[in-house]
């Protein structure tokens, strides 16, 4: 048997990391990618608008409470009585980062006591991007959390 000399190590080094480089950028090549939206370029000029709801929704006194409910398996809005009012109208997004054909949107659809629960049950397991945007009295706000299903 041959001896391991330094010669033959820097061989298996260098085999060793040309075959890793090579498995890692073919994992890459294989992921699918999506654009985060296929018009952002307007959505980034009309961005002050969104920040302008997030602070209104960030400086209301008593702010939207976002809970995830473990036993029915489902996400519920509470909506403080303060904001609640006959012009109350908006939608309820669910974004899945890395693939856009699972995103879902509801309507606002609260009972007299400003609850919505909306099922999750069937939703795949994993990150979600939470957005409610809601108009009330002709101003606009947005609230945003990151839920994991």
């Amino acid at each position: 048997m041959k001896k391991f000399n330094w010669g033959t190590g820097i061989v298996l080094a260098v085999t060793v990391f040309v075959v890793a480089t090579l498995s890692v950028v073919s994992y890459m090549i294989s992921l699918d990618f999506y654009l985060v939206s296929n018009d952002h370029y307007e959505e980034g000029v009309e961005y002050q608008q969104t920040i302008d709801k997030k602070k209104r929704a960030e400086n209301l006194k008593n702010p939207v409470v976002v809970l995830f409910d473990e036993p029915t398996v489902s996400i519920k809005l509470i909506f403080p009585k303060e904001i609640m009012s006959d012009s109350l109208s908006g939608n309820v997004t669910f974004y899945r980062p890395n693939n856009p054909e699972l995103d879902k949107k509801y309507r606002l659809n609260l009972d007299t006591e400003g609850l919505q629960t909306i099922p999750v049950s069937e939703f795949e397991k994993g990150r979600w991007k939470l957005t409610v945007e809601w108009q009330t009295d002709s101003l606009s706000y947005i609230e945003e959390k990151n839920i994991f299903i």
